[in-house]
């Protein structure tokens, strides 16, 4: 079973090209699409510079983020200058000196019912770390 849920959550994350970040702390709730991509359970996500989710995350690293097909929950933070990803290819298709790459680890995913309100199933991945 535990094999089946990795899996699955690999599956779904690679879907979207783009997700909805949340964050909250001392420059408000901020919410915001980016783009993003999976890396097996991780998403990153290219922010602008200038973002207050940024300015968020240094005082809080929980985060939301949402597409149409899942929501999930977890903890972010900002990659650092030396911590290059070379292999992800939103390092290749922004213009890297406006960006910055966040790393999500997620907690929780719950998949979102394809034809209407709410989640067909939640996979908590605090066991998979």
């Amino acid at each position: 079973m535990i094999n089946y849920a990795h899996d699955h959550a690999r599956q779904i994350l690679k879907i979207p090209h783009s997700a909805v970040l949340a964050t909250v702390g001392n420059a408000g709730v901020q919410v915001s699409e980016f783009p993003c991509e999976a890396v097996d359970l991780d998403m990153y996500l290219a922010l602008p510079r200038t973002s207050d989710h940024l300015f968020n995350l240094e005082q809080d690293c929980r985060v939301a983020l949402h597409t149409e097909q899942w929501e999930l929950t977890g903890n972010g933070r900002v990659l650092g200058p030396k911590e290059k990803r070379p292999e992800i290819d939103l390092v290749h298709e922004t213009k890297a000196s406006w960006y910055v790459l966040v790393k999500v680890v997620p907690n929780r995913i719950q998949v979102l019912r394809p034809d209407g309100w709410g989640a067909a199933e939640t996979i908590d991945l605090t066991s998979f770390r």
